[in-house]
């Protein structure tokens, strides 16, 4: 069963890292064998949370972000599957921090209770865009906005537990930043590759865009938090090599994996095996 950490303890785990100049590496986990095998192959935390489901079950992973499961209630099923098998490594919750319907001192609490060890705002309205996200920054006041996420993580640091924040504009680094959350994570869109990416029309920026991008939010949220860690997600990393390029061209300080980790792996081994089966002659 996962073990549980304090903020402080995780935060040590992660300085030891970074002391032996090893990048901190998360992967997202939508079922029991991904979570096993990336702790086994030494990821430092593993994330549960809804897109997991969708990513595991098939779907496309930006499901999770349309909220068509109830994504702090699928946290809880989830974690009886997945918890289980997890030895050591600290786990996160993705949080859907602007859920009106749910109490979030008491929902900690039961985090807290399952063995999570630290919070993150996914599914997030972060990177809604057009009419729909000025809606929902109006919606603030109703508490369903992306203030309410940002809340919802001040809240669980206060609580002990460990902080992690995605950002898709400098306007919410600054906000995470003014919160004094643990690490920031710069989402650059959906990851592409593999089979079942994002189509070409879909295309997020290059490599070296993603690197300008990453350091225009860190001096965002590092105005208001010189202390916060930086990470990257997202976008066209979806490769060592794309992390390895991101680390030198950056002060990022790891990678959070999720379809670069669990579906793309994956996908065309799947593919080829069958063919290998299917294409043996009967004789």
């Amino acid at each position: 069963m996962a073990k549980k950490y304090s903020r402080e303890q995780v935060k040590e785990r992660i300085r030891l890292q970074l002391e032996q100049r090893r990048p901190i590496i998360i992967s997202g986990a939508g079922t029991g064998i991904s979570a096993k095998f990336a702790e086994k192959g030494g990821v430092d935390m593993i994330g549960i949370y809804n897109s997991g489901r969708f990513r595991m079950d098939g779907h496309n992973s930006g499901c999770g972000q349309m909220y068509f499961s109830s994504a702090n209630e699928e946290i809880l099923k989830l974690a009886k599957r997945i918890m289980p098998v997890i030895r050591e490594v600290p786990v996160i919750a993705g949080i859907a921090g602007n859920d009106p319907s749910i109490d979030m001192e008491t929902y900690f609490r039961v985090l807290k209770f399952y063995g999570f060890s630290a919070v993150m705002n996914f599914p997030t309205c972060g990177d809604f865009l057009g009419f729909l996200q000025t809606t929902m920054e109006e919606m603030d006041e109703y508490g369903i906005g992306y203030a309410q996420e940002v809340e919802a993580l001040s809240l669980a640091k206060e609580m002990g537990l460990f902080t992690l924040g995605y950002a898709f504009t400098l306007h919410q680094a600054e906000q995470l930043g003014k919160a004094g959350i643990d690490i920031l994570i710069c989402h650059l869109g959906l990851t592409q590759g593999g089979v079942g990416g994002p189509t070409s029309g879909a295309r997020s920026i290059e490599l070296e865009k993603a690197a300008e991008e990453v350091n225009r939010f860190e001096n965002a949220a590092k105005t208001y938090s010189p202390e916060i860690l930086i990470m990257a997600h997202g976008g066209p990393i979806s490769t060592p090599e794309d992390t390895e390029y991101i680390y030198s061209h950056t002060n990022s300080i790891g990678f959070l994996g999720a379809s670069s980790i669990e579906r793309i792996p994956i996908e065309e081994p799947i593919l080829d095996v069958v063919r290998q089966f299917k294409n043996i002659s009967m004789g």
